[in-house]
Order: C-alpha cells, then sequence, then structure tokens
C-alpha cells in the first residue's frame, strides 16, 4: 500500500470560559484556541489516515512522499527531514501513517506497537496566568465538572504573584487534585532553590521547569534538597536530547511532545530511554485537538513507563474537528479500540474551522 497524496489543513477551535484565554509567560492577552496543522494521507488503495501537527509545510511532502510504502515510518520522516520539513508539521504526517497501519491491520494503534498496559489515561487540566481569585475559581470549576486530579497553572513572571495563585489553587482544591504549577524555566538558577523551597512550604509539590535545564545541579538539588519532583519539557526533543537530564538527576519526569519530536516514535524513543533511568513520561500540551489528544492515550497504552498524567487543554475546546468529540471522566480518557487511532474527522468541521 502506498502513499498516493498528503493534505495539510490549517484549522483553530476556540476555548471556552474557563480555559480561554489561555495566558503563559510574556504572551500578552494569550491563546484563544487550539490550532492545529490537520494531515490527510490518502493511499492507493483508497485508505485515510489522519494525524495533527503544527505549523506549515516549508516543502510540498507530495513530491517527497508519494509511491512511498505506508509502513515506511522512519523513512517517510528522513526523507521529509532532508528536504527540510520542520518537526511540527513532519509530525502530522508520522502521525497519519500510523494510523494508515491500524487501519490496514484492523487494529488500534497500541496494539500494533504491541500492547495494552491500562484502558483509561490520566491527563492534567492546564490554564493558563490568572489573578489568585480567578485560578481557584478555574480550578474548583475543572475539578466539578470533569473530575481531574491533577491541575496545572502557568507561573514564572513573578514568584510573588506565583505562589500567590498557587495557595489561592491549593486552598480550593488542595484535597482534590495535585498541582503542578510551569514556569516555562522563568526562575533563574540563583533564585529557584529559594522559590522552590517556598513553594514545598505552601503545599506544592510538583513543579515543571522551575528553572533550565543547562542547569542540571540546580535541578538535581530541588529534587535532593526541597523534595520537590522536577518536570522537565523544555530542551526534551529526542532521546539524545535527555542523556545530560537523566545522568544528573535532574527529572522526576520528561515531557515530550510530538510536534518537538516530529512523531509518536521519537517521543516513545525518549520513554525508552528514560526507561533505563526508572524515569516515567508524560505528553507536553500544545494546544492540541482530538487526533493528538487520541494519540496520547495510545502512547499511554503502549508505554508502561508513560505513566505520568499528560497535558491537556481539550476541556476547554468548544467544539473538535472529530465526528465525535472525546469524553474526559475522572480525568481520564479511555483509549480508543478502533483501527488506527480509533478516531475519525468530521471533514465538514475541517472546513468549517479552517484558518
Amino acid at each position: 500500500m502506498k502513499i498516493f497524496k498528503v493534505t495539510g489543513t490549517q484549522v483553530a477551535v476556540p476555548y471556552e470560559t474557563p480555559v480561554g484565554p489561555y495566558r503563559g509567560r510574556g504572551k500578552g492577552e494569550g491563546t484563544k484556541g487550539a490550532s492545529a496543522l490537520v494531515v490527510k494521507v490518502e493511499t492507493d488503495k483508497g485508505l485515510v489516515g489522519w494525524g495533527e501537527g503544527n505549523r506549515q509545510f516549508e516543502t510540498d511532502p507530495n513530491g517527497i512522499l508519494a509511491g512511498r510504502e505506508v509502513w515506511d515510518v522512519e523513512g517517510a520522516t528522513a526523507a521529509m527531514e532532508a528536504a527540510g520539513i520542520t518537526p511540527a508539521p513532519m509530525s502530522g504526517v508520522e502521525m497519519a501513517l500510523w494510523d494508515l497501519k491500524g487501519k490496514h491491520a484492523g487494529i488500534p494503534l497500541y496494539a500494533l506497537w504491541g500492547a495494552k498496559v491500562r484502558t483509561h489515561v490520566d491527563f492534567t487540566a492546564c490554564q493558563g496566568l490568572k489573578e489568585p481569585s480567578e485560578a481557584a475559581s478555574t480550578s474548583r470549576t475543572i475539578v466539578d465538572r470533569f473530575g481531574f486530579k491533577y491541575l496545572k497553572t502557568k507561573a514564572g513572571e513573578d514568584a510573588e504573584v506565583d505562589l500567590a495563585i498557587a495557595e489561592a489553587i491549593l486552598r480550593e482544591v488542595g484535597e482534590e487534585a495535585i498541582l503542578r504549577p510551569d514556569a516555562n524555566t522563568g526562575y533563574g538558577p540563583e533564585s529557584a532553590l529559594d522559590v522552590m523551597r517556598r513553594m514545598k512550604d505552601i503545599g506544592v509539590t510538583h513543579f515543571e521547569d522551575p528553572c533550565s535545564a543547562a542547569f542540571p545541579e540546580i535541578l538535581a538539588r530541588i529534587r535532593e534538597e526541597v523534595g520537590t519532583k522536577v518536570l522537565i519539557n523544555m530542551g526534551v526533543s529526542d532521546s539524545l536530547s535527555v542523556r545530560g537530564m537523566l545522568t544528573a538527576g535532574a527529572a522526576d519526569y520528561l515531557m515530550p511532545d510530538t510536534p518537538v519530536a516530529g512523531g509518536l516514535l521519537r517521543v516513545r524513543k525518549v520513554a525508552a530511554t528514560a526507561e533505563a533511568w526508572g524515569i516515567p513520561c508524560l505528553m507536553h500540551c500544545s494546544h492540541d485537538l482530538g487526533l493528538k489528544t487520541a494519540a496520547i492515550t495510545h502512547v499511554a497504552a503502549a508505554t508502561a513507563n508513560w505513566s505520568g498524567p499528560n497535558d491537556t487543554c481539550y476541556h476547554g475546546l468548544i467544539d473538535d474537528v472529530l465526528t465525535e468529540k472525546l469524553t474526559i471522566e475522572n480525568g481520564q480518557i479511555a483509549v480508543p479500540d478502533g483501527a488506527g487511532l480509533g478516531v475519525e474527522v468530521d471533514e465538514e468541521k475541517l472546513e468549517k474551522y479552517r484558518m
């Protein structure tokens, strides 16, 4: 079965309150919805696969991929890289090829990878920077409506504000959910230890990217001296990128992402590397739609040490491009059992949300 045609459609689906607008460190008004490059790969046998990446193709992938065998995922990604296609759009094609392989075999993606170690996958409900009282009320709404047991809020602009936000959230839902602020490396190495000690004093036990992974000794001290669980996303791209972090004892969790790595296989290779150090992984959120969210569940189902609660803003979307929106219950999504990704795209919705 050969690749016949590759089509990429850029779409944007708005957020509703309380998720939108989602403001990160230094991002002004914030992100008002999820945007993605939805990739459709058609074969010479009429079978169609779908994937979700980001940005635009720098080079037309048809001239690179047309006529290639669908099963040759690594060959296709190598060819795209050689032609100058970057990981973000490439990841959408790679996902669609896996979807096709599963559909052709008539089995779910997790079965194609040989395992189903969990039937439901935990997610962390993400929210951007908000005033403390609003952050607390948003957390209450998210916990009550979707049953999330893990929450994430942005941080890193002002430590005093971050502490106030964290304290307000923990006061509201601290007995029901674990809070994981994300500073996007906003604290310098000279201040990160002190801020983490103060965060621990108010009950924050998990923290993402408190400072740059270029200072692994500081991250290791946060883990060892403060006792905070450290998660690293920034700087995590492929298996080679994480070896120094693992050797230095800088992380409790690694957070790869398909648009950064270039595909599902590459994030699973990060997990395989981390497994040698006994470090679990979870997926970072790129303001994802349903295709990538479904793909995350398959990665988690088929990868034993993919055991952390993955990031998501999916609960904030007013809609999706899928024929049926994924359901979040008790902060989890059930792994789809249909062939391939187990979900299908509604092409009318694809046109409705086209950018």
